[in-house]
């Protein structure tokens, strides 16, 4: 008998390496990044463990300088609105969702009156149900000498209501 000598098989990787990246150069050239915040403030810390829903949000802003925006989730629309036309800007945004969680987000070195005075515009619209938002980075930071945990920097909200 005769021994037959095994052939060897190669298969060429070339056609795999080229779809990998097309498929990599797709997803990068389609996705959509969140765009950076128009307003930009520096939120308070808290423990509380409510996330903020990622869609049907109306996120009021209130900076340390105690000027008031509101905006929608993807910020899109970021408008500046003047204390005196607040509730009407309230009504209006309400109206266009009404099924929309309401964020307030207040920076940490401005007034709290700025912030009290957008909790007093959402009773009036009859926004009883709101959520205040804060920052989980910094207060759990100051946990870490008492044995706490530390996570990065995740946004969440406390629950708020009437006042």
């Amino acid at each position: 008998m005769s021994k037959k000598k095994r052939i060897g098989i190669s298969i060429d990787m070339t056609p795999m390496v080229d779809v990998a990246f097309l498929l990599l150069i797709f997803f990068m050239t389609t996705t959509s990044f969140k765009p950076p915040e128009q307003v930009s403030v520096a939120l308070p810390g808290s423990k509380s463990e409510v996330h903020v829903p990622e869609t049907d949000t109306i996120i009021l802003t209130v900076n340390k300088e105690g000027e008031t925006y509101i905006s929608d989730e993807d910020l899109s629309q970021t408008n500046l609105v003047a204390k005196e036309d607040l509730v009407k800007a309230i009504l209006t945004w309400r109206a266009r969702n009404p099924a929309a969680v309401v964020v307030v987000k207040g920076d940490k070195e401005g007034s709290y009156g700025n912030v009290a005075d957008v909790m007093n515009a959402l009773a009036e619209s009859k926004t009883l149900r709101f959520n205040l938002m804060t920052d989980i980075k910094q207060a759990e930071d100051s946990d870490k000498g008492k044995g706490g945990r530390a996570t990065k920097g995740k946004k969440k909200s406390t629950r708020g209501g009437k006042h």
